[in-house]
Parts: C-alpha cells; sequence; structure tokens
C-alpha cells in the first residue's frame, strides 16, 4: 500500500474556520482516478478544567449539527498564526468560562476524522483552575458554564448527557490520568 498521488485540487468553500476542497487522487492499486472530499481545518483544542475540590468545568452550548444544546469541555480552535495548542486551550478556557488554568498537562491528540480530514485536536488537563473573571465569549457564542463532581463524568458519559465525541475522548484521558495520579 502506498499514499495516492494528488491530480488535481479545487477550492470548492472558504470560510475563517473551514475549506471544503475537492480532489482528484490515483489509487496506485487500482490505477484510477477517484474524486474526493477534504474538510481543512486549524487544529483544535480541548481543556478539562478541574477545581481544586475536584470539580469539572463544563459549557453548555447551542449545536447547530444536532440543533441540540450539548454539554461539553471548553475548547476551540487555534486562531490564524496561532501555533502553541498549550496557549489557545488556555485562552479558550478563559474566554468560555471565565477559569484561568495556571497549569496545562499536555494529554494527547487526535486527527478527528482522517477519512476527510488532516487536522489535530490536542487535549489538555487543567488542574486547579479558579474563577477570575466574566466570560469573554466571540459575536456568535452563546454558553452556560456548569460545574460537575469529577466522579460524575462517567456516570453522565453513559446516561448520554455528555454526547460530543471528542469532548467525551477528552474526559476520559483526564479521569484515567487523575485515577493513576501521575
Amino acid at each position: 500500500m502506498s499514499r495516492w498521488t494528488l491530480l488535481r485540487s479545487r477550492t470548492i468553500y472558504h470560510s475563517p474556520i473551514a475549506t471544503l476542497v475537492e480532489e482528484t487522487r490515483r489509487d496506485p492499486r487500482r490505477a484510477v482516478e477517484v474524486p474526493l472530499f477534504v474538510l481543512k481545518f486549524p487544529d483544535w483544542v480541548n481543556v478539562v478544567p478541574v477545581t481544586e475540590d475536584g470539580r469539572v468545568v463544563l459549557v453548555r452550548q447551542y449545536r447547530a449539527g444536532t440543533d441540540a444544546m450539548t454539554l461539553e469541555i471548553p475548547g476551540g480552535t487555534l486562531d490564524e498564526g496561532e501555533t502553541d495548542p498549550a496557549a489557545a486551550a488556555k485562552r479558550e478556557l478563559l474566554e468560555e468560562t471565565g477559569y484561568l488554568a495556571d497549569e496545562l498537562i499536555f494529554l494527547g491528540r487526535v486527527v478527528p476524522n482522517p477519512a476527510i480530514q488532516g487536522n489535530y485536536c490536542h487535549f489538555y488537563l487543567a488542574p486547579g483552575v479558579k474563577p477570575v473573571g466574566p466570560q469573554h465569549l466571540d459575536p456568535n457564542e452563546e454558553m452556560s458554564v456548569e460545574v460537575v463532581r469529577l466522579e460524575d463524568i462517567r456516570r453522565m458519559i453513559a446516561d448520554h448527557e455528555i454526547v460530543h465525541a471528542l469532548g467525551i475522548l477528552g474526559l476520559l484521558y483526564a479521569v484515567d490520568r487523575l485515577a493513576v495520579g501521575r
């Protein structure tokens, strides 16, 4: 098996947060041209903020994809020109929740959907976060802050109170890390 050769590429749609690209690639095994669509995003960050008394700071917000309110961990994209995912995680946490992280622990990174995306989602644990002020949301954001007990996270996932796949992954990374005490 080998990588497929890019023959043609055409931008279909571009916005500040996503670009849709139509590509034609050659499948070397079958020697045929294959049309594909790729979504290009900046890298994403997700942060699991935990207070000194062991509570997790979450946000509830409307999501157009499911037309529903979802309970999630804070996160977002790296802004244009931003290269440090940890700095973006601290910024997103403060903007979305008003909580400050003095420390971030890297938990891992994943490619959200390698079939059509190439960006990474970086996960961080922020232990000992403290509220320092109000939220500073983007004009198109509206969210409420909810604080839940760390020991309730697995039940909330099992009961489908938390359904965002990347949020669940970040929470499970953090719960496992905290259980091990590393």
